[in-house]
Order: C-alpha cells, then structure tokens, then sequence
C-alpha cells in the first residue's frame, strides 16, 4: 500500500480522527455490553442506539479522508491499455461520479430529514432526536464531497494521485 508522500490536509486529518473515535468507542460499547450481559445478566442500555450512531459518525466521516488520499480499491483492467492520459480521465470520471453520488445521497436524503425534525423522530433507547443524525450525516457528505473536489482539481492540475503506483 503506498502512503502519500506529505501531510494529509487538515480536514481529512479531522475527519479521520472522528471517524476513529467513533469506532473506539462502538467497540467499546459492544465489548462493555457483552460482559456485561454475559457477567451480570445486565446488558448496557442504549447500547443498540449507541453502536448504530457511532457507526453512522464512522462510515460517514471515514469516506472522506480515503478519498482524498486516492486509497479506494481499485481494480487496473484497462489501466494499461489506457495508458496515463487515460487513467487521469479515469479518476477524474471516478471523483464526478463520487460527487454525484453523494450529491444524490444528500437529495434523497432530504425528505426523511425533514420529517424527523417535523415530527420531533428519537431513537428508540436514548431518545436522541434522529435530526441530528441527519445533521451528521449530512457533515460526512460535505467532507466526501470535498474530497472528490480535491480529486479532481489533482487530476486537473497533473499532480500524481496519492494512491497511484507510478509517480
């Protein structure tokens, strides 16, 4: 696996660190829960609502800084047939589509948004309002579309791609 040869900016940094956070404490949260299930026939309350919000904070914020350093799993089928040229309108074309994607998510993301904070949604165990599930999710999409920003003004701008194996 080849690492960027510089810092990684700040927001990926950031993002990274929450998203890492956040899978700490949700296995922290089932590994407490299960002893103390299995120890004390006690299980942890609100450890359903606790690893379902973690998980959201960790997939949503994790996207963004493996984007933004080129680490997704690619396949290279036509990498060779296309040669380098190619391969640059390639990951320009994969940023687009990322964006649109999310962009997409975001879209769609809108009516039951909007309908948890109308109707005053919370989850089930802890009672959080879902709206700010909806906020945070809506923060990692922010943070995923600025990394396929930052992908495609590198592709534009000719700089290798972190994650490209012929700098």
């Amino acid at each position: 696996m080849n690492h960027p040869p510089h810092k990684p900016p700040r927001i990926a940094r950031a993002l990274l660190w929450m998203a890492s956070a956040a899978l700490v404490l949700m296995m922290l949260v089932v590994v407490a829960d299960v002893v103390m299930r299995a120890a004390f026939n006690m299980p942890l309350r609100g450890a359903y609502d606790a690893v379902g919000m973690l998980l959201l904070v960790m997939v949503a914020f994790g996207m963004g800084p493996v984007i933004a350093r080129g680490g997704e799993i690619v396949v290279d089928l036509i990498d060779h047939v296309a040669g380098r040229r190619g391969v640059h309108a390639l990951r320009a074309i994969a940023a687009l589509m990322t964006a649109a994607v999310m962009l997409f998510f975001a879209w769609a993301a809108l009516d039951p948004a909007w309908s948890a904070w109308l109707y005053g949604d919370h989850s089930l165990e802890l009672g959080v309002p879902q709206w700010i599930l909806w906020c945070v999710l809506y923060l990692g999409i922010i943070g995923i579309l600025w990394a396929a920003a930052a992908q495609i003004l590198s592709v534009l701008g000719g700089r290798p791609d972190a994650g490209d194996d012929r700098r």
